[in-house]
């Protein structure tokens, strides 16, 4: 998304909250029996520290039932924060509401994937959790990015909807920099600290994600196993094992040593 003027706290609003966010997420990683929907109310409960601190706070004109980057804006996610939506899904919505959620999920997941072949045409995709009044019917699960970004024009988001295309609009949406920046921070981190762990941190597309793991029982823990729970997910961010294979260490230096000997 595209920002007004950064304030001069940028930069130290990005570090302090990787810093704090790499600290959380290495020991949620240690608590292998945790709960997903705890990882996403810890990481929110980090993220709501910042983004409170914003010079821009006052600015932002977000509001409920305002849904121009859910009409739009293509949303990656962590497996993590996939998990956790699924997971509330199976806990908190009824049986008639998951199958209608599970229908668009799928519908949307093969528009995108058509789209990425040509076969559609390049028009946005509303997110499968967006409900008819306008709200998300997933918001104490929604994922980081969602509760991180804030429009400080609503004008400005009616007018990317009109003329938005395929995947992110928001180029034209002037947003809160501070809440951005740490909201980039703390997605950073949670990405690098399961990559350290030797863990699935690639990026998803959302729809794609939470439809691999919406029927997957005891996802987390088996995710934390390394389960490949996302091999039929969307792919959008392929930085590491298992959509990435594994870089191995040059020998050649081994291979010196030995002639020499």
């Amino acid at each position: 998304m595209s920002s007004n003027s950064p304030t001069t706290s940028i930069t130290t609003i990005f570090r302090e909250a990787s810093q704090e966010a790499r600290s959380l997420v290495s020991r949620l990683v240690s608590q292998a029996n945790g709960e997903s929907m705890d990882w996403v109310d810890d990481l929110r409960q980090l993220q709501f520290g910042f983004l409170n601190k914003s010079a821009q706070k006052d600015s932002r004109e977000c509001q409920a039932g305002c849904s121009g980057c859910c009409l739009s804006a293509q949303v990656d996610v962590t497996g993590i924060e996939a998990i956790a939506v699924s997971d509330y899904l199976q806990m908190c919505v009824d049986a008639a509401t998951l199958a209608q959620i599970k229908s668009r999920l799928q519908r949307v997941t093969q528009r995108r994937i058509d789209q990425m072949r040509g076969l559609a045409r390049q028009l946005p995709l509303a997110c499968s959790m967006l409900a008819e009044d306008g709200r998300c019917s997933i918001y104490p699960v929604r994922p980081i990015v969602c509760s991180g970004v804030f429009s400080v024009s609503r004008n400005a988001c009616h007018d990317a909807v009109q003329t938005a295309q395929v995947g992110d609009f928001s180029s034209s949406i002037p947003v809160d920099n501070d809440a951005l920046q740490a909201t980039g921070g703390i997605s950073g981190s949670l990405q690098r600290i399961l990559v350290e762990h030797d863990l699935d941190g690639n990026l998803y597309e959302f729809n794609s994600a939470v439809l691999a793991t919406i029927d997957e029982k005891n996802a987390l823990s088996r995710f934390m196993a390394g389960e490949d729970l996302f091999r039929h997910a969307i792919c959008t961010d392929a930085h590491s094992p298992p959509r990435k294979p594994a870089i191995r260490k040059p020998n050649f230096l081994k291979r010196q040593t030995a002639r020499r000997a």
